[in-house]
């Protein structure tokens, strides 16, 4: 009977191992602190939100051509919405940016699910504005296709306009280039439509506006202290030879 009983013993120590191990796992398990399902950092997050933002933006910017990256390439670095005015016809608004080097109107349509980029054809604008809204700037550029001068060329260009009350003109072309600073090359423009590439200097100035009312224009200039070597007060002079 000792026998019998010593063999049922070993038969249970078996099952007494293995129900100690499965006890001892579920007791671990229970003491680990369970995982949650936690999101990714907030850095992680944004960073990723804005590389999704800007591919979903590039994705949807078609064009036939390559766009310039760098933003020394345009006058403003963003898309502005700006105007175009043609030769004949009613003005329209696009979403614009200006390529001062390459001297490139490029415009964005917005479609339902691509925006498709263009080369504006700009042989029958009379004048185009782009600015900045954030900055509060828009420039105006214009063609005087009327202007008396000996540069054929300057009769169908673009000029940045500086002031143009409807005489005398301020106008200047930007000579641009990557990574430099631009440099503006001023023009005056008289009521006779004569155009005249000036340096801004006592001199050039009063010499670009005729002989006609010379004297008066010498005498406001000396008698209001301008300094013909600043944009502004070269402006004041033209506003004046204006009133002549």
């Amino acid at each position: 009977m000792a026998t019998h009983l010593s063999k049922r013993c070993l038969l249970f120590i078996p099952l007494l191992v293995l129900g100690g191990q499965a006890a001892l796992a579920q007791s671990q398990t229970a003491m680990a602190p369970a995982k949650e399902n936690l999101p990714p950092p907030a850095w992680i997050s944004e960073n990723f939100a804005k590389d999704r933002a800007k591919a979903t933006s590039d994705a949807r910017n078609t064009t036939k051509f390559k766009l310039p990256t760098a933003e020394s390439y345009y006058l403003f670095p963003t898309w502005t919405l700006g105007t175009l005015q043609p030769i004949a016809g009613p003005v329209a608004r696009r979403w614009l940016k200006y390529n001062i080097i390459d001297h490139q109107l490029i415009e964005r349509i917005s479609g339902d699910k691509t925006n498709i980029v263009n080369i504006v054809n700009t042989d029958n604008l009379r004048e185009f504005s782009v600015g900045d809204s954030a900055r509060g700037l828009r420039l105006t550029y214009r063609r005087y296709l009327n202007v008396r001068s000996t540069k054929r060329a300057l009769r169908t260009a673009f000029f940045e306009v500086h002031y143009d009350a409807g005489k005398a003109a301020l106008l200047c072309q930007r000579v641009a280039a990557p990574n430099r600073e631009d440099v503006l090359k001023y023009y005056v423009k008289t009521a006779q439509n004569q155009l005249t590439p000036v340096e801004l200097a006592p001199q050039p100035v009063l010499a670009a506006l005729g002989t006609e009312h010379a004297d008066a224009l010498a005498a406001y200039a000396h008698q209001q202290q301008l300094n013909l070597t600043l944009e502004n007060d070269v402006v004041r002079l033209l506003a004046f030879s204006d009133t002549l």
